[in-house]
């Protein structure tokens, strides 16, 4: 066998076992772990057997997970449809926070250095701290920084930092207002009451 047929089975053997990989998450935290039919302690059993760091099980149905570098703290509420985009990057979602209905948290996005976009991926870390309530089909791209106390409205897109304790909304999210501590905390809460967090 010549060395460019050895080099292309090689190729192919590599790919092979990345897409079969990508196939087994997608089956595990995609398919069975995002089923309505599958309660949420087992949906959280389901995704610490394949080695995500989730201390909750409040995930709601629908939602999609890539990748398994990912951190959800204590009493976070995922409402249904959420998709974390880990695939090589890491996500981290602190403690009590409350993620409303198709949120998207990214993580690869393709370089822009020499003015055209890269083909490979560059994989990022996006943050989000504790008490964080994002609304309904808010997106984080990947890299950005969600401070703790915040409250990112519906339809925001998140692409940089958030400080803590702020009100952001738009296209790029930008600071609205200030809040308390107190305040964001009771947003969240509300949110959560409202979409059925127990």
């Amino acid at each position: 066998m010549s060395a460019p047929v050895r080099a292309r089975a090689r190729r192919l053997r590599r790919a092979a076992r990345l897409d079969l990989g990508i196939a087994v998450r997608h089956l595990l935290l995609g398919r069975l772990a995002g089923s309505a039919l599958l309660p949420r302690p087992l949906r959280w059993a389901v995704y610490r057997a394949c080695g995500l760091e989730v201390r909750t099980a409040n995930v709601f149905s629908g939602t999609r997970i890539t990748g398994t570098d990912v951190r959800i703290g204590a009493r976070t509420f995922l409402n249904h449809e959420c998709y974390l985009d880990a695939a090589r990057g890491r996500i981290e979602i602190g403690e009590d926070c409350h993620l409303g209905p198709q949120v998207m948290v990214l993580t690869a996005t393709h370089d822009l250095a020499s003015g055209v976009a890269d083909r490979a991926a560059a994989y990022r870390i996006t943050r989000i701290g504790d008490r964080v309530w994002l609304g309904a089909r808010a997106t984080v791209l990947p890299g950005a920084v969600v401070g703790s106390d915040c409250v990112v409205a519906a339809g925001a897109v998140v692409t940089g930092r958030c400080e803590p304790g702020g009100l952001y909304a738009g296209v790029p999210a930008t600071r609205v207002r200030d809040l308390a501590a107190p305040e964001a905390t009771a947003l969240a809460r509300r949110a959560g009451a409202r979409a059925g967090a127990p």
